[in-house]
C-alpha cells in the first residue's frame, strides 16, 4: 500500500510539474561569438538569475519557471576564452545555461551585464576576460551573484523620438538581376514590388521605414549592412526569392532565415505569410550565414518568398495580387514582433 500511495504521489507530481514547466518554453538561446553576449528568448516573460563561480571560472543563468522541453544542449571550444556553453533542465521548474571559461581565463561578475530587451528577451553580456594573474573569483564554493535589473515591458527598445526604424532590403537590383526564373521573371523585380509594399504599409502604421534601394539600383552586401547601421535600425528584414538549375520546376515553396538574434523576428514573419498567403509548400524557418544576416547587429531575417523557377511559385508571383498578400504578411510579422 505505501509502494502505491508512492508511485500515485510521483504520479500526481509529476503532471504538477508538467503543467508548471510548460507554460513558459525557451525558445531560442545563443552564444553569440561577435558581440560575447549569451542571448535568451522565452516563450512569457522571465527574470533570469545570474551568478558566477570559481574552479572553473562559470557564469551560471538561471531562468525560473523556464521548460528547456528537451535533451541537455552543449557546444564546445567556442572561442579561445569560452571552452563550453551548455543548456539543461536543472529543475523541473528552472532551465539552467552555464558558460564555462577555459581554465586560464576569468571575469570580473560586477563588469557582467544583464540586459532586457523585452520581458521575454534578454542578453548576459560577458566583461573582459583576465588571466587569473589579474583577477579570479573568490575561492569559496557559493556563487558570486550578479545584479539583474527588473525587465523592461515586452517591446524592444526605442529609437528616434519613440518610433521604431526598420530597415526592408529587396535583394539584388542594377546590374545583378538575381534569380531568373520561367518567363525570364527577375528576383530584383519581384522583391522591389513586395518590399515597396511592405515599406507602405509599416509607413502608414507609423513606422520609420529605410529601404536600402527603392528603384533598379545595385546595392552591395556591405553598403545594405551600413545602411542599416547608420540608420540605427531595429530590426532589419530581406526579401529574396529562390531558384533552383535543372529544369526543376517541381520545386517550389518559402521559407524565412535568422543567423542569430534575428529568430524571434524570422518565426514571426513566417507564421504571418503562414495565416495570410496560401504559399505552395512550406519550407521552414531555418539557420543560415548570409551575410547580411551576419553582419548586422539588430535582429535581422530573411525572407524567400519562393522559386522563380518553380512552375507554382513563378506564377503566383507573377501576380500583383498575390505580392500584396505576402507584402501584407512580411508587415504583419514585423509588426508583431515589435509591438
Amino acid at each position: 500500500m505505501k509502494r502505491l500511495k508512492s508511485l500515485l504521489w510521483g504520479l500526481l507530481a509529476s503532471q504538477t510539474v508538467g503543467i508548471a514547466v510548460d507554460a513558459n518554453d525557451l525558445e531560442y538561446w545563443d552564444f553569440d561569438v561577435r558581440q560575447n553576449r549569451v542571448e535568451i528568448v522565452t516563450e512569457e516573460g522571465v527574470r533570469p538569475k545570474a551568478s558566477m563561480i570559481a574552479n572553473p571560472t562559470r557564469l551560471i543563468i538561471d531562468l525560473p519557471g523556464v521548460n528547456l522541453g528537451k535533451p541537455k544542449i552543449s557546444q564546445d571550444q567556442i572561442t579561445g576564452y569560452v571552452k563550453e556553453v551548455r543548456v539543461g533542465q536543472f529543475t523541473p521548474y528552472t532551465t539552467r545555461i552555464v558558460v564555462e571559461l577555459d581554465q586560464q581565463y576569468s571575469m570580473r561578475p560586477w563588469e557582467v551585464k544583464v540586459r532586457s530587451l523585452a520581458d521575454n528577451r534578454w542578453y548576459v553580456q560577458l566583461s573582459d576576460f583576465q588571466p587569473h594573474s589579474v583577477y579570479s573569483l573568490p575561492p569559496e564554493e557559493e556563487p558570486v551573484a550578479i545584479v539583474v535589473p527588473l525587465p523592461n515591458p515586452s517591446s524592444p527598445v526605442y529609437r528616434r523620438g519613440g518610433r521604431y526604424t526598420v530597415v526592408i532590403d529587396p535583394g539584388h537590383g542594377g546590374r545583378d538581376p538575381g534569380a531568373i526564373g520561367l518567363g525570364g521573371l527577375q528576383e530584383k523585380r519581384v522583391v522591389l514590388s513586395i518590399s515597396a509594399e511592405v515599406a507602405k504599409i509599416l509607413k502608414q502604421r507609423g513606422f520609420n521605414v529605410v529601404m536600402t534601394r527603392s528603384g533598379d539600383s545595385f546595392v552591395s552586401l556591405r553598403g545594405r549592412v551600413q545602411r542599416a547601421e547608420n540608420s540605427n535600425a531595429n530590426v532589419f528584414v530581406s526579401i529574396h526569392a529562390n531558384a533552383v538549375g535543372g529544369n526543376q520546376s517541381q520545386v517550389n515553396g518559402m521559407e524565412t532565415y535568422y543567423f542569430s538574434s534575428g529568430y524571434r523576428l524570422a518565426l514571426s514573419i513566417h507564421r504571418n505569410i503562414l495565416r495570410r498567403v496560401s504559399v505552395s509548400k512550406n519550407r521552414g524557418v531555418k539557420k543560415a550565414r548570409f551575410y547580411v544576416l551576419r553582419k548586422t547587429s539588430m535582429p535581422a531575417a530573411l525572407v524567400e518568398v519562393g522559386f522563380v523557377t518553380g512552375r507554382t511559385d513563378n506564377r503566383n508571383l507573377n501576380s500583383a495580387s498575390y505580392r500584396k498578400k505576402m507584402a501584407e504578411a512580411i508587415a504583419n510579422g514585423i509588426t508583431e514582433y515589435l509591438r
